[in-house]
């Protein structure tokens, strides 16, 4: 168990430990494993999809399984696979394009505080869907989950996936997703990570189409003693391959976050093109902010950028605002309220916007 628990969410190309970003240790026990009772299924009955026991389709997947990275660690991506409690396979139609999202809603409580969930979706030729995946909790005790998600997009198709974790203040998080894009497939990833004691969470999309797409926009936001890893990789695989990572975030109290962003262009990506982008406000002198943004080439007919910005809230905002009236809070909440927007308008159910809104506001009371 204890193997389990370190070496997790590493870093593509190691660099000095001192830094602390190699890896990330989970912190928790790791909790006996028992059901989860519910039905998180609560939107995905549109003809076209079919979403079935992921035990069921092992066979089918396993030559797709081979092929994909998927896991905070290895041995935590054996664990997921051995013992997860609640699982599916989702497959989107060829040339079907589902309107309404796919929503799966887990919830943690005092019956069911574990969860380890695993899914695979699969969007056949010139497919689309939307899969909403939204994590929150009700635990009193501590909460645990551990989950990977594998998502196969064929060519031309276009999967939209969106996490939302807002667990409670105790829980534990750690989450793992892998993507591959056929040519001219196309994965948008929105992952929200707001809640859990500790988070840690990466996203790795193997471009191997050609004029393939994988995008990523992510928020996190931390408070009190809040601990947060995160682990994206876009890796370029074909020719004339497009990648994009925003990341954007808020620190106060004693919160830390290391956040590891890679775009890989290897050998065969020619005329590729990969940004990424993180921004993070810094509210605590505190807090304990690691960035490590990685550019990795073995091709030379590429283009890339990285950036990363880190710094105190627009002083001139605060003050504009709070020269009509708002209190120093009141403008705070609202400037990062206006940062996530973006964001936040990506997920296209309004309601679950809204409850995003509401978590944030009252996480934001002390800011």
């Amino acid at each position: 168990m204890e193997k389990l628990q370190k070496n997790i969410n590493p870093i593509p190309v190691k660099t000095w430990n001192w830094l602390g970003v190699n890896t990330a240790v989970l912190e928790a026990d790791i909790p006996a494993i028992t059901d989860y009772s519910k039905q998180p299924v609560t939107k995905g009955s549109e003809k076209g999809v079919t979403i079935t026991d992921i035990r069921l389709h092992r066979d089918t997947i396993k030559f797709m399984e081979k092929k994909m990275d998927a896991g905070a660690s290895e041995e935590m991506r054996d664990f997921v696979k051995k013992n997860h409690n609640s699982g599916y396979f989702i497959e989107i139609e060829e040339g079907e394009k589902i309107e309404t999202p796919i929503i799966l809603q887990y919830d943690l409580d005092e019956e069911n505080p574990t969860l380890i969930d695993d899914h695979f979706i699969l969007a056949h030729e010139n497919s689309e869907a939307t899969i909403i995946i939204n994590y929150t909790s009700s635990c009193i005790q501590n909460g645990f989950h551990s989950g990977v998600t594998k998502v196969f997009a064929q060519k031309g198709a276009v999967v939209h996936l969106i996490k939302v974790q807002m667990l409670a203040d105790q829980d534990t998080h750690v989450d793992a997703i892998s993507a591959i894009t056929d040519e001219k497939g196309q994965i948008d990833f929105t992952l929200i990570e707001l809640g859990a004691l500790q988070t840690i969470t990466g996203c790795r999309t193997q471009l191997v189409g050609k004029n393939s797409t994988g995008t990523i926009h992510s928020l996190y936001f931390g408070d009190k003693n809040r601990k947060i890893d995160i682990n994206y990789v876009q890796t370029h695989q074909a020719p004339e391959s497009l990648s994009s990572i925003e990341a954007r975030g808020v620190l106060l109290d004693h919160s830390q976050k290391v956040f590891k962003g890679t775009l890989d262009f290897i050998k065969g990506s020619s005329g590729s093109k990969g940004k990424e982008e993180e921004y993070t406000v810094l509210l605590s002198p505190n807090v304990r902010n690691r960035s490590t943004p990685l550019m990795l080439c073995g091709e030379d007919a590429v283009e890339g950028q990285h950036a990363v910005s880190t710094g105190k809230m627009d002083e001139n905002k605060l003050f504009y605002l709070m020269s009509r009236g708002l209190s120093d809070v009141e403008a705070k909440k609202l400037i990062i309220e206006a940062d996530f927007q973006p964001i936040l308008e990506k997920i296209p159910v309004i309601e679950l916007r809204d409850a995003i809104s509401t978590y944030l506001r009252r996480r934001l009371h002390h800011v």
